[in-house]
């Protein structure tokens, strides 16, 4: 049985809801990958604060930026391409794409 790739599941994942905003479908991913809940995990950091002068603690999350590249244009944009990839609607969501099925998926007239 051939291995599903991130992508593929991720496209699973957008199909199911119908369309899917940035960071759910981050959520998805790392939660996916490092289990469930992994998403909100923060930890702490050390920042320079210019107002005070001096080095402050500040939470951050973790995965902040995980698997950006995937949808970034100047950086492939993994996710966007080819027949089967993701599609932003003029609200800012996504949906899926497959070119030469035959499912409603392939309405991208949001």
């Amino acid at each position: 049985m051939a291995k599903i790739t991130m992508k593929e599941k991720v496209l699973q994942f957008v199909e199911s809801q119908g369309e899917a905003k940035h960071g759910e479908i981050v959520r998805f991913i790392v939660d996916t990958k490092f289990g469930e809940g992994s998403y909100d995990r923060q930890e702490l950091e050390k920042v320079w604060d210019y107002k005070q002068g001096k080095t402050v603690n500040r939470m951050r999350r973790v995965y902040r930026g995980y698997y950006s590249a995937a949808f970034s244009r100047s950086t492939g944009a993994y996710f966007l391409k080819g027949k089967n990839r993701l599609t932003k609607t003029s609200r800012g969501t996504y949906r899926v794409v497959r070119e030469g099925a035959t499912s409603n998926n392939t309405n991208t007239n949001a």
